[in-house]
């Protein structure tokens, strides 16, 4: 009796006379793992990128958000000691206020200035503005200080072209103070 199994009459399946990976699936599935991982590498690249643009922006809000603070301390002397403060380098004569009458508020510009100059920004510059605001008796100020640097991570495209740039970036932080 012959065995059915073993009959050499029955066509074999394709399944059965597959042994394994061909040099096409191999080649294939290498194409597949090359492009997933070039994206991956794109995509971490774009992550150290927007990683360095939130550091320089976090460190430029902390410097116009210490220097508001600086002027609360000191509101009653707003327009006189800090408006116009426009920093460009960090020549200390940029810092104008009258160290007699206005002590504090030199103090305030000087030593912000020194650490604004110091943080690593590229071509910081700063500037301050007080414009009183609202009734005549309120002495109510709006304080606009400005801080704007060329950004490190160059993704800024010139003009619509491919070419990457160095961009400029800018905070700028409003508020109200008013006297005491």
């Amino acid at each position: 009796m012959s065995d059915s199994l073993h009959d050499s009459s029955m066509p074999t399946s394709r399944i059965g006379r597959e042994q394994g990976f061909g040099l096409l699936e191999a080649m294939l599935s290498s194409t597949i793992l090359a492009i997933a991982l070039l994206g991956l590498a794109a995509m971490t690249t774009l992550s150290f990128t927007r990683n360095s643009d939130g550091n320089e922006m976090m460190v430029a809000t902390n410097f116009a958000t210490e220097l508001v603070e600086r002027m609360q301390f000191n509101r009653r002397n707003l327009v006189n000691g800090y408006n116009g403060i426009n920093l460009t380098s960090a020549n200390p004569a940029l810092c104008a206020q009258n160290a007699l009458t206005q002590p504090v508020a030199r103090g305030d510009c000087l030593q912000w200035q020194t650490r604004l100059f110091a943080s690593g920004l590229a071509g910081v510059t700063a500037n301050v503005a007080v414009a009183a605001v609202g009734p005549v008796g309120l002495n109510q100020n709006n304080i606009g200080v400005t801080v704007v640097w060329t950004g490190s991570s160059q993704n800024t495209i010139a003009g619509g072209s491919a070419n990457w740039v160095a961009g400029t970036k800018r905070v700028t932080v409003n508020t109200m103070i008013a006297p005491e």
